[in-house]
């Protein structure tokens, strides 16, 4: 019962990855008393969390002073930050790891099937995300969708349980192709380099170097190869070869580079306000026109600024994000991050930290790290990161406590 109570919850701080529209308020409520309970207690990442928030809340101040923009309303913009504390609710239900593996096994795979569908049956949409989360191109479609996360770290864990060779190896690897080809239809060319090179880093990690590293290399290539000659494949490969043409910084006229000039020579008002963050600009629909939103004034103009010149806080990934939110809550970020690739972890858990690597080097030219509903599945992999660590800890303690062998013990009495 608390199995498919945690289940249930986890999807719903991911709105069924925008199925349903839940109020943020009434689910971060919804996490207040155990937070209340569970904060004062000991755990590795709380002193992240509370850097994160100190620097949200400087940043809403910086927003109100240099903006005009209410603390109120910024935080409020802030909202999708608040669901790492997720973090605390796992602490409190206190699962092992391999139940916590199989919830999010099941999870990934869930994801992995609503994306694809979804994306077979566009324009038609079954999930309602933000009013950016669909594009259709002329050379392609481009989904994205609350959690999606998911994807990613489900391919590294099944990638990671295939080269230990645990039990049901087969499906771990179909359950990494699965993702794989998910992220793929995604169409984020820095997604996929970043995939390459944290698979080479896991496979590293697991493995050590060696000339099985060429078996390993030949079959991820084989897979490659052989999901381009599925037609919508071979289309998306297409289109990112097309966009690789236009989308590059030497290109004068590329919407990163005037995005990356009006933040660095434009925006900013001085320097404190760009430490501190001008604040994620406050702006909602009104009614179902896409003409009638409400928001402060700094919100609307932002708007209007991103509907003329598609000029946003997002395509620089967290260097845009720190532009927002400011240069501290960024680094708390980016620590945490950094602290959970460096906890020591038995080898069937190295999923956990090169997940975290990937999600950082990812966000270079896209939003991965703070796209909607990811930080709900940060909270998870924080969680199952420290319950690893700990194992590990307990694991080598044990085996320092461990009585020599007798044979040993005989050796050492005579050589003395």
């Amino acid at each position: 019962m608390k199995t498919l109570t945690m289940v249930i919850w986890f999807l719903l701080m991911l709105q069924l990855f925008g199925a349903m529209d839940v109020p943020h308020a009434y689910l971060l409520l919804s996490m207040t008393p155990i937070l209340v309970s569970e904060f004062l207690r000991k755990s590795k990442f709380k002193n992240y969390f509370v850097l994160l928030f100190l620097g949200l809340f400087i940043n809403a101040l910086s927003c109100k002073y240099f903006r005009g923009q209410s603390i109120a309303l910024t935080l409020r913009g802030d909202s999708n930050f608040f669901y790492i504390l997720f973090y605390f609710v796992f602490k409190k239900y206190n699962f092992s790891i391999p139940k916590m593996e199989k919830i999010l096994c099941f999870l990934a795979v869930v994801f992995c099937a609503c994306y694809i569908v979804q994306f077979i049956i566009y324009p038609v949409n079954m999930f309602l995300g933000p009013q950016d989360s669909w594009m259709y191109k002329e050379e392609g479609l481009r989904i994205r969708m609350i959690g999606q996360g998911l994807s990613s770290l489900g391919y590294f864990f099944g990638l990671n349980k295939y080269l230990r060779k645990k039990k049901h190896e087969t499906f771990y690897l179909l359950l990494s192709i699965l993702c794989f080809g998910t992220i793929f239809l995604m169409g984020f060319r820095t997604m996929l380099a970043a995939i390459a090179v944290f698979s080479l880093v896991m496979i590293i990690r697991v493995k050590g170097f060696s000339w099985k590293l060429f078996f390993y290399g030949a079959l991820l290539c084989g897979i490659f190869i052989g999901a381009l000659q599925v037609p919508i494949f071979a289309q998306k490969m297409d289109s990112m070869l097309q966009r690789q043409k236009t989308e590059v910084l030497t290109n004068k006229e590329y919407v990163r580079v005037k995005q990356f000039q009006y933040f660095t020579q434009k925006h900013f008002k001085n320097t404190w306000e760009y430490v501190f963050g001008s604040g994620i600009p406050f702006v909602r629909p009104k009614t179902g026109s896409a003409q009638d939103f409400v928001g402060s004034d700094y919100g609307r103009k932002m708007k209007v600024l991103t509907d003329k010149s598609n000029i946003n806080f997002v395509d620089f990934g967290l260097l845009s994000m720190s532009w927002a939110i400011g240069v501290p809550a960024v680094l708390a970020m980016i620590a945490y991050s950094f602290k959970a690739y460096r906890l020591k972890v038995s080898s069937d858990y190295y999923y956990l930290g090169v997940w975290f690597a990937y999600l950082v080097a990812s966000s270079f030219t896209t939003l991965e790290f703070c796209r909607k509903g990811n930080f709900v599945i940060q909270a998870l992999v924080l969680y199952l990161v420290e319950k690893a660590h700990s194992a590990y800890l307990h694991e080598n303690q044990r085996a320092s406590l461990s009585p020599s062998p007798p044979q040993l013990q005989l050796q050492g009495k005579v050589s003395g």
